[in-house]
């Protein structure tokens, strides 16, 4: 390899590294700063019912430029697996029905193991999905919670985490697929309640192995992502109206 021909590979990988900071940076905090700026702007406390208003049109607010630009800066990845969809239609429609089966067979498995250790309640990061959607604004969350989430995160942990371990460090896609597992996990926990982390593994680990099996096509987590969210979403509001 030529001088000039690694300092394209270094530039492309700290290119892939960098945009995959500022992806994770935005997701996590843009909401959050939007409804700060917001309610610091109309002097309002921030334990109030008001701001609690703010913070869900902050969360659709501020997921709205990152998906934009996302699926901008990411369009010939989407392009790319685009093209490897038209080829295997079949293949990842499998992939896709495997997957979301998989996913809700093991997280009902995890609740039922939950009961018997008598471990009760669910996370921090399910309960405030089921305030928002349970909100008088629940159909203006929807859109973040069931569109917006399942293309972001799946960039994040599958595209580049999953691509930087793979491809660029060159690690077994195994590796990958539990690594990838692992932090999409954490990362639901950040408020510290890890005895829930079985709630997230099985879905993320599913997702990697779809993806993987798929041949690193986007497409088949983020339906899945997706339909997982939709089914929670649904099952949320059904349990309202049981009530």
């Amino acid at each position: 390899m030529t001088s000039t021909q690694k300092r394209i590979k270094l530039n492309s990988d700290f290119n892939h590294i960098l945009w995959f900071f500022l992806l994770l940076g935005a997701y996590l905090f843009a909401p959050s700063i939007l409804a700060i700026i917001y309610a610091t702007a109309l002097k309002v406390e921030m334990n109030s019912a008001e701001f609690e208003t703010i913070a869900i049109f902050a969360q659709a607010a501020g997921l709205f430029p990152v998906l934009a630009l996302a699926l901008y800066f990411s369009r010939h990845l989407f392009i790319e697996d685009w093209q490897k969809t038209k080829k295997r239609i079949l293949y990842t429609i499998l992939f896709i029905v495997a997957g979301a089966i998989a996913v809700w067979l093991l997280t009902t498995i995890v609740n039922i193991f939950y009961g018997l250790i008598g471990i009760e309640g669910t996370s921090e990061n399910q309960e405030s999905l089921e305030s928002a959607v349970l909100s008088k604004y629940g159909l203006i969350m929807l859109i973040p919670i069931v569109f917006f989430a399942p293309i972001i995160e799946e960039l994040i942990f599958r595209k580049f985490i999953f691509g930087i371990i793979e491809e660029k460090l060159k690690w077994s896609p195994w590796s990958a697929i539990l690594i990838s597992t692992v932090i999409f996990s954490v990362m639901h926990l950040l408020s510290g309640d890890f005895q829930y982390i079985l709630l997230y593994l099985p879905q993320a680990f599913v997702m990697g192995m779809m993806y993987h099996f798929s041949k690193n096509n986007i497409f088949v987590p983020i339906t899945i992502h997706f339909i997982n969210n939709s089914l929670a979403a649904i099952g949320i509001l059904v349990l309202r109206g049981l009530a």
